[in-house]
C-alpha cells in the first residue's frame, strides 16, 4: 500500500475542480495587482515595495544563478559568477528553498513577461509572482483536504476562507518567504493528518514521506522547528509509546532532506548549524508598536499573538470557525440513519438493522479519527501563538511569525460555514431567504479585500476600529509596518508634485539599501530623475519627505498626520498609511 495515497488521494477528482477553480481565481487576482512602483504600467497596482523584499529577490537571483552555474543549489558564495550586491554574496540567514522559489519564479516572469525599463537584474514585481503561486497552492490544499474530510462544500468555503483573509492575502504580493513558509508549514502537518490518520501508528514508509514533506519545511524558514512539539505531544497521546518509532523515523527523515538540499551546510556542518540558530535568535532589537506604545521585541506584553491573530481576520471568519471548531454535526450531514425495512428481530423480540448498526460502528471510528485529527490541527495552530506569548521571546512584525496559524484556522472556518448554512436551512422556511443571508455574510468577509486593496498588510477588523474609535486615535496599532501605502498611485502623484531631479527623503528607513531601492525599483522616478534619499533632519535635507506611517520607527513630528502639513497621501479605511510633505526650508 502506498503510504501516500490518504494525501494524495486528497488531492484528485473527482470533486475538487471547484476547489481548482478558486485557487486559480485567486493566483490571478494576485498576479494582476503585483506592480509597487511603474515595471507594469499598464497592470492594476499592487502594494508598495516593502522593507526585506529586496534581500529576498537578490538572493533568489543569486541561488538560481548558482545552481544554474554549479548545480543544485552549491552555495559556496567564493565561486559565484555574479553576485547582484557583490559586495554582500550569498547569505545563509534563511535555508535556501523558499528563496530559489522566488528566484525561479523572477527568471520565468521576466521572460514571459519582461518589465518595463529595468535597473539592473532585480525586479522585485517578477519575484513576487512566487508568493502568488505558493498562495493558490495553499488554497487548493487545504481546499482538497477539507473536502476529503467533510465533503466538498466544506473543501470549496475552506478554500474560500483562506482567501477572505486579508493578511494572508496581503504577504501573498510581496517577494517574501512567508507565503512559501505556509505552503510547506501546511502541507507538513496536513499529510500527517491524513496519513497518521488509522487505530495504529503509522508504518515507516508513511513515517518517511511525511518526513520529506516535514524536511522542505524546514529547508523554507525556520518557524518549521515549531512542528514537532505538536505532533509528538499528538502521536505519544494516541499511540502512547508505538509512536516512538515512526517519530524518530519522521524526524531523522527531515533532518536528512533539510541537510542533504542545503549545500552551504555541509562544510563544517555543525558550526553552521549553530550559526544558522544564532542568527535566527540573536539578532539586533526591532521595535513593536502595539496599544499606543513602543516595546522593544522582548518586551512586548504576552497577549500581543493572541491579539493579533484576533484583529487580523474578520469577525465572520473567526465566529465561523469556533463553530466549526466546537460543532460535530457537520461530519455526517449526508448519511441517514433510516433502516429502509431491512430491520430483524432478535432474541428477546427488539429489532436491529445490520446496515445500522455497521453504520453507527463506522461513524464511531470515523468520528474518533475526526476528532484526534482536530487536535493536531488545533494544537499546531496554537502552538505558534503559545511560543511568541512566553516571556523573553522576541516577537515582531504583526503576524508575520505566526502566519502559519492562519490557513489551520480556514478549515475550521470552512466548516462553520457548512454548519452556519444547514442551521440556517432548517430555520428559515424560504430557501432563497437562506442563500441571500449566507451570501450576505460572504460579501461582509469578502468587503476587506476590495476596500484595503492594495494595502491589505494594513487590515484590522470591526473590533480594532472601535477600540480606536473608542480611544479617540488611529495609532492604537501599528498602521503601515511593511511601507505598503508607498503603491504606485502616490508615486505619481509625487513626480506631479516634486521638480525633475529633485531628491525625495524617505522615512523611517531601516537598512542602508532601503531609500535608493525606492529608485531602483521605479521607472517612474527614474524617468523624472528623481533620487530617494535617507531622511536627515538639519538644514540642509530635502524639501519632500516621503513617510509611511510605522509608528514604532518614526520619530517626531511624523508619527502623527495631525501634526504636519500632507500633500499627497495614501488613505485606506479612514486612516493614512503614506504621505508626502512639503517642507519650509
Amino acid at each position: 500500500m502506498n503510504p501516500a495515497a490518504p494525501f494524495t488521494d486528497s488531492l484528485r477528482p473527482p470533486g475538487i475542480w471547484p476547489i481548482a477553480v478558486v485557487a486559480l481565481l485567486s493566483f490571478f487576482s494576485i498576479v494582476c495587482c503585483l506592480d509597487p512602483a511603474g515595471s507594469y504600467p499598464l497592470m492594476p497596482e499592487g502594494p508598495g515595495l516593502t522593507v526585506d523584499e529586496i534581500f529576498n529577490v537578490e538572493q533568489g537571483v543569486y541561488l538560481v544563478e548558482q545552481a544554474k552555474a554549479l548545480g543544485w543549489l552549491n552555495l559556496i558564495p567564493a565561486t559565484s559568477q555574479e553576485a547582484y550586491r557583490q559586495e554582500n554574496g550569498y547569505n545563509p540567514d534563511h535555508p535556501p528553498l523558499g528563496r530559489w522559489w522566488l528566484g525561479v519564479h523572477h527568471h520565468l516572469t521576466w521572460w514571459l513577461a519582461p518589465p518595463f525599463d529595468p535597473e539592473g537584474y532585480c525586479v522585485t514585481a517578477c519575484a513576487r509572482t512566487g508568493s502568488a503561486t505558493a498562495f493558490a497552492l495553499t488554497v487548493f490544499l487545504i481546499g482538497c483536504l477539507a473536502n476529503s474530510w467533510s465533503g466538498r462544500t466544506t473543501g470549496v468555503l475552506t478554500a474560500i476562507s483562506l482567501v477572505l483573509m486579508p493578511r494572508v492575502y496581503g504577504h501573498a504580493h510581496l517577494a517574501s518567504l512567508e507565503t512559501i513558509t505556509n505552503l510547506t508549514w501546511t502541507t507538513a502537518v496536513l499529510s500527517v493528518a491524513a496519513c497518521w490518520n488509522g487505530s495504529v501508528p503509522p508504518t515507516r514508509r508513511a513515517a518517511v514521506f511525511t518526513g520529506v514533506l516535514m524536511g522542505l519545511a524546514l529547508l523554507t524558514k525556520i518557524q518549521a522547528v515549531l512542528i514537532p512539539i505538536p505532533v509528538i505531544a499528538w502521536a505519544c497521546w494516541r499511540w502512547r509509546t508505538k509512536a516512538i518509532v515512526p517519530l524518530i523515523v519522521w524526524g531523522l527523515t527531515a533532518y536528512l532532506v533539510f541537510f542533504a538540499s542545503w549545500p552551504y551546510l555541509w562544510f563544517a556542518p555543525l558550526q553552521k548549524t549553530v550559526e544558522f540558530l544564532g542568527r535566527s535568535t540573536i539578532r539586533a532589537t526591532i521595535q513593536v508598536w502595539y496599544c499606543g506604545l513602543k516595546y522593544a521585541d522582548k518586551n512586548v506584553p504576552w497577549h500581543y499573538p493572541f491579539v493579533m491573530f484576533g484583529l487580523t481576520v474578520p469577525v465572520v471568519l473567526h465566529g465561523l470557525g469556533l463553530i466549526g471548531l466546537f460543532d460535530r454535526t457537520k461530519l455526517f450531514a449526508g448519511h441517514s440513519d433510516k433502516s429502509n425495512g431491512e430491520e430483524q428481530r432478535t432474541g428477546n423480540g427488539a429489532l436491529t438493522n445490520p446496515k445500522t448498526s455497521q453504520l453507527t460502528s463506522v461513524k464511531a471510528a470515523v468520528i474518533g479519527n475526526a476528532n484526534s485529527r482536530d487536535v493536531l490541527l488545533l494544537a499546531c495552530m496554537l502552538f505558534p501563538l503559545v511560543v511568541f506569548s512566553l516571556p523573553g521571546v522576541a516577537v515582531y512584525d504583526g503576524e508575520r511569525l505566526f502566519l502559519t496559524c492562519f490557513p489551520l484556522w480556514a478549515m475550521f472556518v470552512g466548516r462553520g460555514w457548512v454548519v452556519c448554512w444547514h442551521w440556517l436551512s432548517h430555520r428559515i422556511p424560504s430557501q432563497p431567504t437562506a442563500i441571500a443571508t449566507c451570501s450576505g455574510l460572504l460579501l461582509l468577509a469578502g468587503h476587506p479585500l476590495v476596500t484595503m486593496s492594495p494595502c491589505h498588510l494594513c487590515y484590522y477588523n470591526g473590533i480594532a476600529r472601535l477600540i480606536m474609535i473608542g480611544n479617540g486615535s488611529d495609532n492604537r496599532f501599528e498602521v503601515d509596518y511593511w511601507g505598503v501605502g508607498i503603491t504606485r498611485s502616490l508615486l505619481k502623484q509625487l513626480v506631479k508634485e516634486v521638480p525633475d531631479g529633485a531628491s525625495v527623503a524617505v522615512t523611517p528607513t531601516l537598512h542602508q539599501f532601503q531609500a535608493d531601492d525606492y529608485r531602483r525599483q521605479s521607472p517612474l522616478l527614474r524617468a523624472h530623475g528623481i533620487k530617494t534619499v535617507e531622511y536627515q533632519s538639519g538644514p540642509n535635507s530635502p524639501e519632500f519627505i516621503l513617510i509611511y506611517r510605522r509608528l514604532a520607527d518614526l520619530s517626531e513630528p511624523w508619527n502623527s498626520v495631525d501634526r504636519v502639513e500632507t500633500v499627497r497621501t495614501t488613505l485606506r479605511d479612514g486612516r493614512i498609511l503614506a504621505f508626502l510633505r512639503q517642507t519650509q526650508n
